[in-house]
């Protein structure tokens, strides 16, 4: 998922909460990793307060836990947080796309069909990054389409974390990939057609497909981290 960055004057706190979230997802912190207040502080060149503040932020967005005095432990993904995850994102996806039918505006869904070919090219061309690049963007635009800024709110830090968990896998090339093209290609057509049962089915399907592989991940080896520094033991 593509976050902008912070505009100039927003608060070091929040700043930080984007760029360790965002560091996060790209592995640079690992998931269970041990996070201090003191190294990040060294790692991002800030005082103490304000690394306090955002890992609280990230607390409430279920990235991180804090532990007293012991700075935070980076939430870890296994089978029953990737169930309980899949099956409320289920849940809020099903709402945002049923307000997206009857929201929707032409540059949304022109959006939305860009995103949806060039998967599809990603996915011709086999390259598993880029396809998983835009479903984040093909996703992300259909909750801005959605119109809930708060049900997006808490869907976003937690899809950022499993995209944490997909990165932190071997690559494993998703089961019929085409049929995730399609199946998106289907979801534009129905959203532009304000079918908002039709677009939540294919929805529904689509989680069930994401669901299945990020499943398969849990038996592929986990990458080697290379060149990444930990905050710990700052």
């Amino acid at each position: 998922m593509v976050h902008p960055p912070p505009p100039i004057n927003t608060p070091t706190y929040l700043r930080l909460r984007i760029q360790i979230r965002d560091d996060i997802m790209n592995g640079q912190w690992p998931l269970a990793s041990h996070l201090t207040l003191r190294g990040l502080g060294a790692h991002y060149r800030v005082s103490n307060v304000p690394v306090r503040e955002a890992l609280l932020q990230l607390q409430g967005d279920g990235l991180v836990d804090m532990k007293m005095n012991q700075g935070a432990v980076v939430t870890p993904v296994d089978e029953s947080w990737l169930r309980d995850f899949i099956a409320i994102r289920d849940a809020l996806d099903d709402m945002l796309t049923r307000n997206a039918c009857t929201r929707r505006r032409v540059e949304q869904l022109a959006l939305l069909l860009r995103h949806q070919r060039a998967l599809a090219a990603a996915v011709e061309d086999r390259d598993w990054e880029a396809m998983f690049a835009m479903e984040r963007r093909f996703t992300a635009c259909l909750y801005d389409t959605g119109g809930n800024a708060h049900a997006a709110s808490l869907l976003e830090p937690r899809n950022c974390l499993l995209e944490a968990f997909r990165r932190s896998r071997q690559s494993v090339p998703p089961v019929d990939p085409v049929r995730w093209a399609e199946r998106l290609h289907h979801l534009c057509d129905a959203l532009t057609q304000g079918d908002a049962d039709t677009a939540c089915a294919l929805v529904a399907q689509h989680l069930a497909a994401l669901r299945h592989h990020m499943l398969r991940l849990l038996n592929a080896p986990a990458r080697l981290a290379s060149g990444l520094r930990s905050p710990a033991g700052v």
